[in-house]
């Protein structure tokens, strides 16, 4: 599935837009979409380095978001700023005693994106009306069109703000499995 595949969408909630604009919105949508939910997640099996870092790749075209989680090769969860420090540039110091770690990460679209570049199907099949209702809000919101409607504009926004939101609920979901899971145990009397 390609962005432009969501045209049709885009076309029955603003029509009268060249495929250019109409393209160049619904991309701007999709970033959009992927910033705000923190949908798009890697997990990467990485090695300490002299220094304590670790060096994480994210796809072509993509950048690191946000870190997620960072765990130990047994499964558990290290603590932030005890077992290891992100930097605000996303980079991970470990302290001493781990060798290697998986991390998960959240990646956004670079912009420009590139008509070649790979997109997350899953987004792309589960909230396609939620996309193209954030690149038909973008549209309708541009001034001395003949397709210019604030009040439309508004509307769609709010289709994009609750798909957005239903995407970074089931990340979390997805994510809390630890949740269920005792961080420590306790001893009782």
């Amino acid at each position: 599935m390609q962005i432009m595949d969501l045209l049709p969408l885009l076309r029955e909630k603003c029509a009268g837009m060249l495929d250019q604009q109409a393209k160049d919105q619904l991309k701007k949508s999709y970033r959009n979409f992927c910033i705000e939910s923190g949908f798009i997640q890697r997990s990467e099996t990485v090695s300490r380095q002299t220094d304590g870092s670790v060096m994480l790749t994210p796809e072509e075209g993509y950048y690191i978001l946000a870190i997620n989680s960072v765990d130990g090769m047994d499964g558990k969860e290290l603590r932030q700023s005890v077992d290891y420090r992100v930097t605000a540039s996303h980079h991970i110091n470990l302290e001493s005693g781990f060798d290697q770690v998986i991390v998960t990460y959240s990646i956004a679209p670079n912009l420009p994106m590139a008509d070649t570049l790979p997109l997350e199907i899953e987004l792309l099949q589960r909230w396609p009306d939620e996309i193209a209702a954030g690149a038909a809000a973008l549209l309708r919101i541009m001034p001395k069109q003949s397709w210019t409607d604030v009040n439309l504009s508004d509307y769609y926004r709010r289709d994009f703000v609750k798909g957005h939101r239903e995407a970074f609920r089931a990340r979390v979901s997805a994510n809390d499995e630890r949740q269920f899971q005792p961080v420590s145990k306790r001893v009782f009397f």
